[in-house]
């Protein structure tokens, strides 16, 4: 409730920059948790391989200058002035990715990185944050125009309007789906790589934000089936991801092969107990748990702080997703609302998706863990999301501050109620 010496706007201000403390000091938690992790799960494979101790630490370190520095540089400008480019940045996505084929490096059969000297970045994790872009841009200039967003419902009635399948009632469909269009064309070419996982990601978003734009449920129930049913089909056509699958149930049974990484991972999580082995003593990491640094950081963590450091992560990204979700009901325009709870759900769907992977409740994929997986394109991109949720909240803000003084200036104190 707003304090009697507030307006209802100044409280919705004040709320806004709470929230942003919170997420900010998350962040900088995951961070540092993410940092000691990185350096615990590489320190013997580095003295094995006849290497600096800290080398990986070195190298996440040295991504989080271009993270830090997108962040400060994507908070600075307005929201809007970037939706208008995200046609642009949308096409440069794709063309990395397209880039990949033609020069890119391959890693445990798959080929998803491009060696720029020393440095890998992965396009497929550049992929998403645009694919959010493009989707948040034109669906809210549907919803500012007065759409209702639904799918079957506005197929029926473009139909009804040019009497059935012609050229130009296509064409009204085609327009209605454009927030679709890009986050299509960049999932189409991940999963060439292959990468399901990640093509899932990057569509699971756009789709997301049409359920926050208040599509039927009716729609939502279908769009869900339709969704598992594609999951089914896309897993079972390929002989590696039926194989994922069908271990998921009972990794034991392949416990010296297809199902080894979850094996390992659960012993690695069991033998934590409650207050783990102490930090950096786990055992897992000695060459037992494979992607111990990455895809697996989680069961580290969890190994060498026990069940209360596994529900501190837990909850700090459970506090992160309702931070999120809560500023992007307290911005100002349609566009940010979407862009932040896009965002949002993008940072925090990915950790879930990890954690149960880690414990066995999802097929293994190449979904890291926001702020704490080593890997220096997805810190850096979470941290460009982040600074692009504070500059859609800190431009809100300025906004809201500019009319209240306005109003005063007009009207005295009495018009900020």
């Amino acid at each position: 409730m707003p304090s009697h010496s507030q307006t209802p706007r100044e409280d919705r201000i004040e709320q806004q920059r709470t929230g942003l403390r919170i997420l900010y000091l998350i962040v900088f938690g995951l961070i540092t948790v993410g940092v000691f992790n990185v350096y615990s799960s590489t320190v013997y494979r580095n003295i094995e391989g006849g290497l600096n101790p800290y080398s990986y630490v070195f190298k996440q370190l040295v991504f989080l200058i271009p993270g830090m520095l997108l962040f400060y540089v994507v908070k600075k400008i307005k929201p809007e002035t970037l939706a208008r480019y995200s046609g642009a940045i949308s096409l440069f996505a794709c063309a990395l990715l397209v880039l990949v084929f033609a020069a890119g490096k391959t890693v445990n059969g798959a080929t998803r990185w491009i060696g720029i000297g020393p440095v890998s970045i992965q396009p497929s994790e550049v992929a998403k944050i645009p694919a959010i872009m493009w989707a948040a841009w034109y669906l809210s200039r549907l919803i500012d125009g007065g759409k209702r967003i639904t799918v079957f419902g506005e197929i029926k009635n473009i139909l009804r309007r040019g009497n059935g399948f012609t050229l130009r009632s296509l064409k009204r469909i085609a327009a209605y789906f454009k927030p679709m269009w890009m986050p299509f064309c960049m999932a189409f070419l991940v999963i060439l790589q292959p990468d399901m996982g990640t093509a899932g990601m990057i569509l699971i978003f756009p789709a997301l934000m049409y359920v926050i734009a208040g599509m039927p449920v009716v729609e939502i129930i279908l769009g869900l089936i339709g969704a598992v049913s594609l999951f089914l089909v896309l897993a079972l056509s390929s002989t590696y991801r039926r194989a994922r699958l069908v271990v998921l149930w009972d990794p034991f049974s392949r416990a010296s092969d297809l199902g080894y990484q979850t094996v390992q991972s659960l012993i690695a999580v069991g033998t934590g107990g409650i207050f783990g082995q102490g930090p950096g003593q786990g055992f897992s990491k000695f060459f037992y748990l494979p992607e111990s640094h990455t895809d697996f950081a989680f069961a580290v963590w969890c190994q060498e702080c026990g069940l209360f450091g596994a529900l501190l992560i837990v909850a700090a990204f459970m506090l992160f997703i309702y931070t999120g979700l809560r500023l992007a009901a307290r911005v100002n325009t349609t566009y940010r609302m979407l862009l932040v709870s896009g965002l949002t759900l993008l940072i925090g769907t990915q950790a879930c998706i990890n954690i149960a992977m880690v414990i066995g409740c999802f097929p293994v994929t190449g979904i890291p863990l926001p702020f704490i997986s080593y890997g220096g394109t997805s810190l850096v991109i979470n941290l460009t999301a982040v600074g692009m949720i504070a500059g859609a909240v800190e431009h809100s803000m300025k906004e809201e501050e500019m009319q209240q003084r306005r109003a005063l200036a007009e009207y005295g104190p009495s018009s900020g109620m």
